[in-house]
């Protein structure tokens, strides 16, 4: 088969959820303008600004775009590999004449333009709309190179978050499952980069609380885009790849299972502990948990604390890690310490 040909086939088959996005995207695009131009409108007599000097911000008209686009390509990176596991589509289509690779690239075609083009065209519509809208007392003072390095490092962003969640569909293959782990894993994204840095602080005997590695990132600079860039193509491409090998080498045998690459669930498990441990241990999230536990605010926790906290999650993930990925039937055994036969 030509690549032309499975790309209507896989456009076929998805084009009621892509078209459900694209216009979910766009009535965003112009609510979120159409929101802005009443606020602005009802503030020209000060000659209010649309925009700040650093770049595209339109009052707070970006903050719910951002917000949807979050949530579709949640929903757009989790459907991309999994429903396909789910509804057994996978058999059908790899029975065509047609190899693995071509397969792969080719859905991943039809869903990155979908969210690169819904994108890009939710903020024209937003940026035509408000001007359209706003009276000629606004002042309309948009700077094209923020603008675009802004909205080019939000692009980057939501791709590279795109994949982490089409990753989280092709490697698990219970659809309850990888729902569970999506909603676990992306939120604390943040507290996870923020363990991180906190640890890094701890090895570098830098106090972490009164110090802050992004707090001058701006986005709509060069550097800013660098960094945004740099970051989200490195992810990108390493899971680019990692997908691919795995979706060549998926096994249909395995449809079903939580993680459809058994021999890999080992690394899976740890990875994900500590993940968790450290996104809820050296992060804002550990300290809410200490706050409540001791009934009393506190802007910092000693490493200590920290370290018990990072035990107690890591002992928790491991545990049910292993409940679901060796003995579902040994409920009990998974949380002591003993081989599961």
């Amino acid at each position: 088969m030509s690549n032309h040909e499975i790309r209507r086939l896989l456009w076929h088959r998805y084009r009621g959820i892509l078209w459900t996005a694209i216009v979910v995207l766009l009535i965003t695009g112009f609510k979120s303008a159409s929101d802005t131009a009443i606020i602005s409108n009802n503030v020209a007599g000060n000659s209010a600004r649309l925009f700040t000097s650093g770049g595209y911000t339109a009052e707070n008209g970006g903050i719910p775009m951002l917000v949807v686009n979050f949530i579709v390509i949640l929903i757009l990176g989790w459907l991309t590999f999994m429903w396909d596991n789910y509804t057994n589509f996978n058999h059908y289509l790899f029975s065509l004449r047609a190899t693995r690779h071509q397969l792969f690239t080719q859905k991943l075609v039809i869903f990155g333009s979908v969210i690169i083009g819904s994108f890009v065209t939710m903020h024209l519509l937003f940026l035509g709309t408000l001007r359209v809208l706003s009276h000629h007392a606004v002042n309309y003072n948009l700077q094209w190179g923020p603008e675009l390095r802004y909205m080019l490092s939000q692009l980057l962003f939501l791709l590279a978050l795109y994949a982490i969640v089409a990753t989280i569909g092709l490697w698990l293959g219970q659809a309850v499952a990888s729902v569970i782990f999506t909603l676990i894993s992306i939120p604390s994204l943040i507290f996870a980069l923020e363990g991180v840095f906190n640890l890094f602080s701890y090895a570098i005997g830098v106090d972490p609380y009164h110090t802050s590695y992004l707090a001058h990132l701006d986005q709509s600079t060069w550097p800013g885009l660098g960094l945004f860039a740099g970051l989200s193509l490195v992810i990108i491409g390493f899971l680019w790849g990692m997908d691919h090998w795995a979706f060549k080498h998926l096994s249909l045998e395995n449809s079903g299972n939580f993680m459809l690459f058994p021999r890999f669930r080992l690394a899976f498990l740890w990875l994900t502990v500590f993940y968790l441990a450290v996104a809820a241990g050296f992060s804002s999230f550990g300290r809410t948990v200490y706050a409540v536990v001791i009934n009393s605010y506190v802007g910092e926790i000693p490493f200590s604390v920290s370290l018990i906290l990072a035990i107690i999650v890591g002992y928790l993930t491991w545990s049910v890690g292993r409940l679901l990925l060796y003995r579902p039937d040994h409920s009990w055994d998974a949380f002591k310490f003993k081989k599961l036969a």
